[in-house]
């Protein structure tokens, strides 16, 4: 009796075996689908979601558009209609530069004749501005040559008119740095004269000149000053007299 029941339990047993499987491979695919279906709903939320940003976003900047179109309508209807102020600069007064008359080009404008300052004589003189002579020359009488500290020393009479006698005339002292020779036009033989240094004063000139001694008291100048003199510092307008003029101020000064 129980080998006749033996197969058919043998058969149940195979059988269940058999189908514990396919269950659980159903309920596998079952949860696959399920959870598909989830991520499927989720995306197609977030898609939604992005959709609706996208859309918020482009209606702002419609907005914005709109906004800044109706600010620049509004600028341009105000610039349309009100008035530019502009403020108007008060006309800054400019005063006219003194013109010196008495220098151009950085150096002082002689004319023909001149009022000129001896520092060591003290006393203004009349001057030649002589372009066509090379050396400067001084009126001197009874020139006596003498020797002073092992050095040649010239003592003259500034005696230029011919009314004034040696007792008024100014007896005047200086070393003489050299001599020269010069020959006049009604004379066979040059002439051998001295030559002495003196300090002149000349508008704001204040130089070392050197000066040939000479009798010049026949002469309308007792002081003539040649192109060795002005020829770097001055320009000369024979066209025009005492530009710089007596500057006592200046004398004064120094």
């Amino acid at each position: 009796m129980l080998r006749r029941y033996v197969p058919l339990l043998t058969l149940a047993i195979l059988s269940g075996c058999t189908l514990t499987p396919q269950q659980d491979q159903e309920k596998t695919m079952l949860a696959i689908n399920t959870m598909e279906d989830r991520v499927n709903f989720q995306l197609a939320t977030m898609i939604k979601q992005i959709d609706e940003q996208n859309e918020y976003i482009a209606n702002l900047e419609k907005e914005l558009s709109s906004i800044s179109k109706e600010m620049t309508l509004s600028n341009a209807n105000s610039l349309a209609f009100e008035p530019l102020q502009v403020e108007e600069e008060e006309p800054i007064a400019v005063e006219a530069a003194a013109v010196n008359t008495r220098v151009a080009h950085g150096k002082v404008i002689l004319g023909e004749e001149e009022w000129v300052w001896i520092d060591s004589m003290t006393s203004f003189f009349k001057a030649r501005i002589d372009t066509g002579a090379t050396t400067s020359s001084l009126s001197a009488t009874d020139i006596q040559i003498f020797e002073r500290d092992g050095k040649k020393w010239a003592r003259f009479s500034l005696n230029h008119t011919s009314d004034e006698t040696a007792e008024k005339a100014e007896v005047v002292e200086a070393p003489v740095i050299r001599w020269v020779k010069i020959r006049q036009v009604n004379a066979s033989e040059a002439v051998r004269r001295p030559v002495i240094e003196a300090w002149i004063k000349l508008g704001d000139l204040h130089e070392k000149a050197q000066f040939t001694l000479a009798d010049r008291s026949q002469m309308t100048y007792p002081v003539l000053l040649g192109r060795e003199f002005f020829k770097d510092i001055a320009l000369v307008d024979v066209g025009k007299k005492f530009v710089q003029g007596m500057n006592e101020q200046q004398v004064q000064k120094n």
